[in-house]
């Protein structure tokens, strides 16, 4: 196993916050954050090897509170007629948090 059960649950704890958010994870980042996470843990001058390729399905296959799935592309002659309004929405929400 390349982390520690507690590394994988911070991993899991990140994961559902920014999922709770709206926000999705690229399986990418997932395998960076496993890797920055293992060469901080290192005491070794050696350098750390990255996850292997199927270290993500077997880390989801351990959690199975995380559900990956496939996000499609925008539909961009739907989106035009939306955008407007949701982003002066948006940036109304976010100037009364700063």
């Amino acid at each position: 196993q390349y982390l520690t059960p507690e590394e994988e649950k911070a991993i899991v704890k990140f994961l559902s916050l920014m999922s709770s958010v709206g926000h999705t994870v690229q399986i990418k980042i997932i395998y960076s954050l496993a890797l920055s996470i293992a060469r901080r843990r290192s005491t070794t001058t050696k350098p750390i090897k990255p996850p292997v390729k199927k270290w993500a399905r077997a880390f989801e296959r351990r959690n199975p509170e995380l559900k990956a799935k496939r996000v499609r592309a925008i539909d961009w002659k739907r989106h035009e007629n939306n955008i407007y309004n949701k982003i002066v929405e948006r940036f109304e929400v976010i100037g009364k948090a700063l």
